[in-house]
């Protein structure tokens, strides 16, 4: 493992159109459906991901492209199982002490922007496709894991549902947002067990703001993590959310049924 990312690899590093161009290409081209997509990521496909978030190579999502078309991997299957195993393999280099601040900081910020460069083509190949739902995603304060909420926007959006992202409003800002937009329900992500109380507090601030109306999800990694003390009604007991959950379908539902639901077999 290389302990320097060095400068004539920032030389090489994809611009932005080229960024723009290879999301283009993916989701307009390799897209299958609306569903949540569940599976083991190829390793040796997972490898040219790993690889752009780390070295930033034109060339390595030029062959990430190429490899899905040849394997028939989808635009979903890449944000729905090759994304999120990225991020574990660079939470796992940095727990091991193979990974420094920089070199993990640097990595999660290209998957950010690859990401986000993904969710407007999605966006611009959709337009006109949405059911009239909205959903406010938001993480509280201390929460610093913005790429899982970031996916979690993803899927919701192809599932036809109008996505604002607010990542950790103070009181005003939320209260702000709140004014001004009508949501169909508020998901609040949370990762960091030491976060709960500002969870708790921010889903207080939501209460207070819309009279209590309006359903309000605790997702993230945080129900996996907590589920190993207690039951996902109790940690939604916990921070006052009317459900705790990862599962999109599942917090969707609080909305009613005119959302298209969509999940792996």
């Amino acid at each position: 493992m290389d302990s320097l990312i060095h400068m004539h690899e920032f030389r090489r590093r994809p611009t932005n159109s080229v960024l723009t161009k290879f999301a283009m290409r993916v989701v307009s081209e390799l897209t299958r459906s609306d569903r949540i997509e569940a599976g083991k990521p190829q390793s040796d496909v997972l490898d040219l991901l790993i690889r752009h978030s780390r070295c930033g190579e034109q060339t390595s999502l030029s062959k990430l492209y190429a490899e899905m078309k040849h394997r028939g991997i989808s635009a979903e299957q890449v944000i729905d199982i090759y994304f999120p195993a990225a991020i574990d393999w660079i939470g796992a280099e940095w727990h091991e002490s193979e990974f420094d601040i920089l070199q993990t900081s640097i990595a999660l910020s290209r998957l950010q922007v690859l990401l986000r460069e993904m969710g407007r083509a999605w966006a611009s190949d959709r337009a006109g496709q949405r059911v009239g739902h909205c959903v406010l995603l938001t993480l509280p304060a201390g929460e610093q894991h913005t790429l899982g909420a970031m996916i979690a926007a993803n899927q919701m959006r192809r599932m036809g549902v109008s996505v604002k992202v607010a990542f950790v409003p103070g009181p005003l800002e939320m209260r702000r947002i709140l004014k001004e937009s009508r949501f169909s329900a508020v998901f609040v992500s949370l990762s960091n067990r030491s976060n709960l109380a500002s969870c708790g507090d921010l889903i207080k601030t939501i209460r207070g703001d819309t009279g209590g109306d309006v359903p309000v999800v605790c997702g993230g990694g945080i129900v996996a993590e907590m589920g190993q003390v207690m039951s996902s009604s109790e940690l939604a007991d916990m921070v006052g959310a009317n459900l705790a959950t990862s599962n999109i379908p599942e917090a969707l539902a609080l909305m009613g049924n005119q959302v298209r639901h969509y999940a792996a077999e």
